[in-house]
């Protein structure tokens, strides 16, 4: 039975991942990605000073993703990986992403409404890490 629930969270978290993954492969707009060259945010109407303040700030949050990432993976990689921790991490991982989307959000990454006096992409978000 334990083994079912861990391989039912671990194909939830496959699916979700792949979903994401190819919502994002579509890109923002009209057509496709606005992200382009060294600026990244040409489109967005986003300024280099403020993707970077907004690298500075989030800075914490990312890598606190990035070691739940990790120690998620080692998790699942194992044998018999622990339900509830697995579980501990996928919400933390996902509570830093909406954190981090409502950071991008406050900086321009914007949802499709004036935001700061600038139109944003057509309503989707841009990815701004």
């Amino acid at each position: 039975m334990k083994t079912k629930i861990i391989a039912a969270i671990a194909a939830t978290a496959l699916i979700v991942g792949f979903s994401a993954m190819n919502a994002s492969a579509w890109g923002w707009g009209n057509g496709g990605h606005h992200m382009s060259g060294p600026g990244m945010m040409s489109g967005t109407g986003v300024t280099a000073e403020e993707r970077q303040n907004f690298l500075d700030e989030t800075k914490g949050v990312r890598v606190k993703i990035a070691a739940d990432r990790a120690e998620l993976n080692a998790l699942m990689a194992g044998q018999n990986p622990d339900s509830k921790r697995v579980r501990e991490l996928t919400e933390s991982i996902a509570t830093n992403q909406i954190a981090m989307q409502e950071k991008a959000r406050a900086y321009g990454g914007g949802n499709g409404r004036m935001h700061g006096g600038r139109m944003m992409n057509n309503g989707y978000v841009p990815c701004m890490w």
